[in-house]
């Protein structure tokens, strides 16, 4: 196993930038692909009911799940960002602190928001907008995967940060993907075979998160000897001022998920006047173009702990070689898979319902908002690169500008200008924005002040 520590610590020290991204970004990537096979697998599955009041009830349900990911942020990549600096600094006992304390702390704070969708659910849908059989389809969406699957799904993200902030980017990869894998065939099982309808596809995602879950405490288990982070199964102390170093990084990055949810709530109310088929068309129209978007988000996850031990180590030069080439990398990826959608997005809406009116909307929505492609991959690593350096001042101040701020009042400004349509073009326009803002006066590695005033310390 010694040579096994030496491997990981040479990807992060000594192996060539290109070859290491691959090691630690790769995985991450298939991941997350994994991931969204299996989320599309469900919206698949059940468009195949036929029925868009349940493809409408998941989508209507998704501001409420997706809040479930801003726990997995805030824990996940704050405390996977705290590990790998600490592994730079070569304060191992403190990292396996900060693993602990962050294993347990998401249970807690999981726990606390399944209780309170389990009394108060059935309000948030109808502030949504569902109402009738659709209301009912989400409330039980709602059941398996957010009370009953709640912390499952949390400690799955939590455990494969802390497993990826080692250098064990398969690993971490593995263990997500054999949850996902087991969705895809529990999904059919559920839906048709036992008659579940929506419920089965949440019921399908909740045991995949058991799955995944015992295979990452398993790992753990199992390399607890010679692992570089050394977990305990009691809490031990942890500074103060590390604790504000995991919450300060990961809550931007949770601030990403909640801003993106309530913006996404500001959405459906106002689509909630249109046709149901107009909803299942967002839903499906959502579900593709987080294809590209997983893919670049997995490239920035990936290669964040490589970004965070570099620069805990004082290795400058090799930090921005990493950001130069994940960035490339993601532009290229990102403007292959917009060409692609924009040229089949009715064979893609075609692949999940064949309901023609859901299949017209979500072929519009698709294109109008993967326009946001080329610039989101641009933020998404600027925010890596904040999280990895523990930047929190600047990957919140990018954050709350991509969300927040000024789509809100645009939603509401586009949807009176082109009704409905105008809706798809706010998120391309702020990511633009974005983007524009942030890059002109930023060398990758060493930004300097931008013009939404980003600054890197030089020293955290």
């Amino acid at each position: 196993m010694a040579d096994a520590k030496l491997s990981e610590k040479d990807i992060f020290e000594k192996v060539p930038v290109r070859k290491a991204i691959l090691a630690v970004a790769v995985p991450t990537v298939i991941s997350q692909l994994i991931v969204l096979i299996y989320n599309l697998a469900d919206t698949w599955f059940i468009g195949q009911t036929g029925d868009p009041r349940q493809v409408a009830a998941v989508t209507v349900s998704y501001p409420l799940f997706l809040l479930l990911g801003g726990f997995g942020n805030l824990f996940g990549i704050g405390g996977g960002s705290m590990i790998s600096r600490l592994l730079g600094r070569e304060e191992a006992e403190n990292a396996g602190k900060i693993g602990t304390f962050v294993i347990w702390s998401s249970v807690i704070a999981t726990l606390l928001y399944s209780l309170v969708i389990f009394g108060f659910g059935r309000q948030a849908l109808s502030v949504l907008g569902a109402e009738g059989e659709t209301r009912g389809y989400a409330e039980q969406y709602l059941f398996w995967t957010v009370v009953v699957g709640g912390i499952l799904m949390v400690l799955n993200q939590v455990l494969a940060n802390i497993v990826r902030a080692q250098g064990k980017a398969r690993t971490a990869s593995i263990g997500i993907s054999v949850g996902g894998v087991l969705n895809v065939f529990l999904d059919p099982l559920f839906i048709f075979g036992l008659h579940m309808n929506v419920a089965g596809a949440a019921l399908a995602t909740c045991i995949s998160n058991v799955v995944s879950v015992l295979y990452l405490f398993g790992h753990m288990i199992r390399t607890r000897k010679e692992s570089m982070v050394q977990l305990t199964l009691v809490p031990r102390r942890v500074k103060l001022s590390y604790m504000a170093e995991v919450f300060s990084v990961g809550a931007p990055a949770a601030l990403q998920i909640v801003l993106a949810s309530i913006s996404n709530s500001v959405m459906l109310r106002l689509m909630s006047g249109y046709v149901e088929h107009a909803i299942s068309g967002l839903g499906i129209a959502q579900k593709i173009e987080m294809i590209p978007f997983q893919i670049v988000q997995g490239l920035s996850s990936g290669v964040l702990p490589l970004i965070a031990y570099n620069y805990a180590s004082g290795n400058r030069k090799r930090m921005d070689s990493a950001v130069r080439y994940s960035l490339a990398a993601g532009l290229a990826v990102s403007v292959i898979m917009f060409a692609v959608v924009e040229l089949s997005a009715p064979w893609l809406v075609r692949f999940f319902i064949s309901d023609a009116a859901t299949i017209e909307y979500g072929a519009a929505f698709t294109r109008m908002r993967c326009l946001a492609l080329p610039f989101i991959n641009i933020e998404f690593m600027l925010i890596a690169v904040f999280q990895g350096i523990g930047g929190a001042k600047q990957a919140f101040i990018l954050s709350f500008f991509r969300k927040g701020i000024f789509d809100l009042p645009l939603m509401m400004f586009a949807d009176f200008l082109w009704p409905m349509y105008g809706l798809m073009l706010v998120a391309p326009v702020m990511e633009f924005l974005g983007g524009s803002l942030a890059v002109p006066k930023t060398d990758f590695g060493r930004p300097q002040n931008t013009c939404i005033n980003l600054h890197l310390p030089e020293q955290m």
